[in-house]
């Protein structure tokens, strides 16, 4: 072959390498059904989600704040009636301190105001009371430890006295030998006229602290007459003038602190001789019969 043939043959060779190359990039670029574009790890798991969504429910778990009992459901007799509590509820070990007060309400409204720790807040009205409970439950509903349906109230009378009662019949959950009041209440005979910090004194059989004794303690119902007949969670009258107290105090003597007496008072007066404990229980209005 010669130079002119040999030439021929090299460029014939170089435009179908070229020719080859050029229909490969045309094949990447048209031949496919939709271009190459890079593909975000975002776009891709949200191409996905709506196959892979499960809807999930957490559950709220029930802490209680420290120092609560749980009160199992039961009944007691009230002036001859029955009156059953048909669910369990908790009520606080202790009266509530000044300390848990302040911590809740940012004051202390207490009389009794000194470098001894531990003291029921007291001078508090029922108003008062009623707004720390409300605190309380919004403090720890935000911290994740009530579940939808629980809130922190006033116990109702019939929650109290059962719970002070802690299943006896006597006039003191103690018995009726007042003789051995003083290892269980801070009254007129022993308190020196001034209340004492909680827990000191021994107490009711189901491990409530001074639920004779130290302050008075507020409950939630408008003082009434008592209806007739068998109760089932009572909650005391309609709104009226005055809401109960009960539990007896450092200003009166034993015989007021028994575990049937009540006394009444404006939901807006406080006195430097009640304060108050909590409970902790169902919204009534979400509890089914």
């Amino acid at each position: 072959m010669n130079d002119t043939g040999a030439d021929a043959a090299k460029t014939q060779g170089r435009q179908w390498v070229l020719l080859s190359a050029l229909l490969v990039l045309l094949g990447l670029t048209f031949g496919c059904d939709r271009p190459l574009v890079p593909v975000s790890s975002d776009a891709a798991n949200s191409s996905n989600s709506s196959n892979s969504l499960v809807s999930v429910v957490t559950e709220v778990p029930l802490v209680p704040v420290t120092n609560m009992v749980r009160i199992p459901a039961g009944v007691f007799v009230r002036l001859g009636q029955r009156v059953t509590l048909s669910h369990d509820f908790w009520l606080g070990r202790y009266e509530v301190t000044q300390e848990e007060y302040a911590a809740v309400m940012g004051r202390n409204p207490s009389h009794f105001q000194d470098s001894v720790p531990g003291k029921p807040v007291e001078k508090v009205s029922h108003l008062e009371a009623t707004a720390y409970c409300v605190n309380l439950t919004r403090r720890e509903r935000e911290a994740g430890h009530l579940p939808p349906g629980y809130l922190y109230r006033l116990p109702t009378e019939a929650e109290w006295e059962y719970a002070c009662r802690a299943g006896t019949a006597h006039r003191f959950s103690f018995g009726d030998d007042t003789s051995v009041a003083a290892e269980f209440a801070w009254t007129l005979e022993n308190s020196e006229s001034k209340t004492h910090p909680v827990g000191l004194k021994r107490p009711n059989p189901w491990g409530l602290h001074d639920m004779h004794g130290n302050v008075w303690e507020w409950c939630s119902d408008w003082f009434t007459n008592y209806p007739s007949g068998p109760q089932v969670d009572p909650v005391g009258g309609p709104p009226g003038r005055f809401k109960v107290f009960r539990g007896g105090g450092w200003d009166k003597e034993i015989d007021y602190a028994r575990s049937g007496n009540r006394f009444m008072m404006g939901p807006s007066n406080g006195i430097y001789f009640v304060g108050f404990r909590v409970c902790l229980a169902r919204n009534r209005a979400s509890v089914s019969p």
